[in-house]
Parts: structure tokens; sequence; C-alpha cells
């Protein structure tokens, strides 16, 4: 089952009604040079490499929202399954981190050392004011597009022929990985279950986090093909 598929599969629920909302973001994430060239191996190895390293802070960052977010869980069950999917991804995550960074040369004291572009922390201080003063299941809306977008451009860059020799292969397997999929098929679960119990005020917040996290998502990955640096 792959990302579009489960959205079908998702008719009437809230979730199904946010991934629809987002579909112009998604048409243009679909389109992205960096991913584009990712897929077919052309892309310039600088590009990735500054991607690589602003991924690296802004799973860091990630990390800690996804930790407020099950702290908010309205019950042991939910803290569980959502701490389980949560270590998944991140530890599919950090294993890709470490290969890249081995692979292109980049060094511990160079990420210590890296900025965050200001698209990514614009991203990820929204997910992290977003996780600290909004309910559980707002919070949960705001990272689920993580989540699910990831899942989705893995799975469509899976279904390509694969290129031989590229040397990104190993982003496009783990985000097209069976591991990763289970994890955002549970996010979007308990995302729903947080739907049906929120207000119709909340429900319209979450929506509203949805959409702008998707957007950042757009602008995450427009910057790294940019080379974005902070211009003054």
């Amino acid at each position: 089952m792959d990302a579009g598929t489960q959205s079908t599969e998702l008719t009437g629920s809230f979730t199904a009604a946010a991934w629809d909302r987002i579909a112009p973001v998604m048409a243009e994430i679909e389109v992205l040079p960096l991913l584009t060239r990712l897929s077919d191996g052309t892309l310039p190895p600088e590009v990735f490499r500054h991607y690589i390293l602003q991924d690296a802070l802004y799973l860091k960052h990630y990390a800690r929202c996804l930790a407020i977010v099950a702290a908010k869980a309205p019950d042991n069950a939910q803290v569980l399954r959502f701490l389980g999917s949560a270590q998944k991804a991140i530890t599919v995550e950090q294993g890709l981190h470490a290969g890249f960074l081995t692979q292109f040369g980049i060094s511990s004291e160079d990420v210590t050392a890296a900025e965050p572009s200001p698209s990514c922390f614009a991203y990820t201080n929204f997910l992290l004011a977003t996780a600290y003063h909004s309910s559980y299941a707002v919070a949960l809306s705001a990272i689920l597009p993580c989540f699910w977008i990831y899942w989705h451009v893995g799975e469509a860059i899976k279904s390509r022929p694969a290129i031989e020799g590229n040397a990104f292969q190993a982003w496009i397997n783990t985000y097209g990985d069976p591991q990763f999929a289970a994890g955002a098929r549970e996010v979007i679960a308990l995302t729903d279950i947080a739907a049906r119990a929120a207000s119709p005020s909340e429900r319209a917040q979450m929506m509203d986090v949805f959409v702008r996290a998707s957007q950042y998502e757009w602008m995450f990955w427009d910057s790294a093909w940019r080379l974005e640096t902070w211009p003054v």
C-alpha cells in the first residue's frame, strides 16, 4: 500500500480531508528539482551536502517535538504507540544520516558548526512552538506532514526504474522502506483518533497547522536546492 492509496482508504476522515487540502502543495513537491535529480542520480553533490546537513539539524529539533507531542497524549496506549512510531522514524533517519555524512565527507564537526538555513530555522521553530503551546491533537497534526510526505515521496521515487550507481539510492530505499511506512501509517491513525475527539475549532486548528507544515516541507527542499543561506 502506498501513501496515495492510504489517503483514499481514509475517505471521510480528518486525514483524508487534510491530504486533499494539500493537493496543490503536493503537486509542487513532486516536481521539485532536488527530488527529481535525486531520483535519477544527477543531483549536484554540493546540493545534497547542504540538504543532508540541514536535515540533520532539523531532525534534532523534530525529535524533541515528537517527545513533547507524546507527553501530551491522552492515555498510555497512545503514548506508547506514538513513541514507537516516532522511534522507528528517528532510528531510520539517523542511520541514513550517518551513512551519508561519511559518504559525502561531512564530519561531526561540520554538523556541530552548521547553522540552520532561514527555511530550516522557520520550520523547526514553527513545529516547536506548536508542540509546546497547542493541544495534543493540533501538535500531532503539525508533525504529521513530515512522516506522510516523506513516505509519499519515497514510494513515488521507489516505483521508478532504479538508476545503476545512483549515489542517493540509500535515501530512496529508506523512505520507501516498509518500516518507515508503518511508522507513518501509525501517526496517521493516531491523528484521526485525536480528530474524532476534538472540537470543531480544534479541528480547524489541526487543518491549519497541517497545511502550514506541508508548505514548510516544500520550502525545506526548495531552499536546499537553492543552497539557501542568510541574506545578511
